[in-house]
């Protein structure tokens, strides 16, 4: 007998028919049917940019068989890098797509951007109008809403002391200052009306101006280290003024080069599976376990709510 074996199947003959050959036929164009799913199926790689100073965090979590480090977990530790690189491969799979998330070595956002623009790497994290700006690339599902990006009103501790016991209600008498150049921070400070907004050059000259009592605030990231949230930096220290925060005006997606194969099959799974995380807390896990959320300030009174309402979580998918 002659015995002909394929992926799956073995086909026994007694003797050669028409009617074999087309049986025989018709299993090896099934066989490579299938064997072609199973090589479309296969795990694609997407490159994700991370900045040098959190690579190695996410780079050990990519290299690491247990999926603890990818589970926001508040036991395990996170770094925004590595929050943003567990929600973008848990949403990949949970919409149905398999990939592998793959770190690229990146200097800053404004590279990581340039990377993604040219098709050097596949997708990174960024601010809806940065996206809707680039025609080159296409933008998910927000995986951080409109209105959950919040900051503090930080002070010198003169300023925190004075002020502690009488949360304000807006900083008409206050100096502000900040870094032009960051946008979303510039456009709530002009919005909120201070006495006066300064621009500074770097963010040493922010601290080094408040603390000389040349400025009275800026906008932070309230910290997630202790109780009391103070930010420091080269032995200056701020502090938030209690009982109020402000609202960016923004949210965050992920920024999708075009170049990417089949990238409508890829942006479909990514949105499928960021709406699923979402609705199960794992996102909101990973933010607030990362220090983008910070459950302290929760019940704090937003100086400028309006600013959580307007719309602009639209999904730029398809253009």
């Amino acid at each position: 007998m002659n015995h002909r074996m394929g992926s799956y199947v073995t086909v026994t003959i007694s003797r050669t028919s028409p009617h074999t050959v087309l049986t025989m036929t018709l299993l090896f164009v099934l066989v490579a049917l299938g064997a072609g799913a199973a090589n479309a199926a296969d795990p694609i790689d997407i490159r994700f940019p991370v900045r040098e100073s959190e690579l190695d965090a996410v780079l050990s979590c990519q290299n690491d068989s247990n999926p603890d480090c990818r589970s926001c977990l508040a036991n395990q530790g996170s770094n925004i890098s590595l929050a943003l690189y567990s929600i973008l491969q848990k949403s990949l799979t949970v919409g149905g797509l398999a990939a592998n998330v793959q770190v690229v070595r990146s200097p800053n956002s404004e590279r990581s951007r340039m990377l993604v623009s040219n098709g050097l790497a596949d997708i990174k994290s960024d601010w809806d109008f940065n996206i809707d700006a680039n025609p080159s690339v296409l933008k998910s599902a927000p995986f951080l809403r409109r209105g959950k990006v919040e900051k503090g009103i930080y002070v010198s501790r003169d300023t925190f002391a004075r002020s502690s016991d009488t949360p304000i209600t807006n900083v008409h008498q206050m100096r502000a200052v900040s870094i032009r150049n960051w946008r979303l921070d510039w456009e709530v400070l002009e919005k909120l009306a201070p006495r006066s907004l300064t621009s500074a050059a770097t963010i040493e000259q922010i601290y080094a101006l408040i603390n000389a009592g040349r400025a009275d605030f800026t906008l932070l990231e309230f910290s997630a280290n202790g109780p009391d949230m103070v930010r420091n930096y080269r032995d200056i220290r701020l502090f938030p003024m209690p009982g109020v925060k402000v609202i960016l005006p923004a949210s965050q997606h992920f920024m999708i080069s075009r170049d990417i194969p089949d990238v409508q099959k890829v942006i479909a799974a990514l949105n499928t599976g960021i709406e699923k995380l979402h609705t199960n807390g794992f996102i909101y896990q990973c933010l607030v376990n990362s220090g983008v959320i910070n459950e302290q300030v929760k019940d704090w009174t937003a100086l400028n709510p309006l600013a959580a309402s307007i719309d602009g979580e639209g999904v730029n998918a398809t253009q």
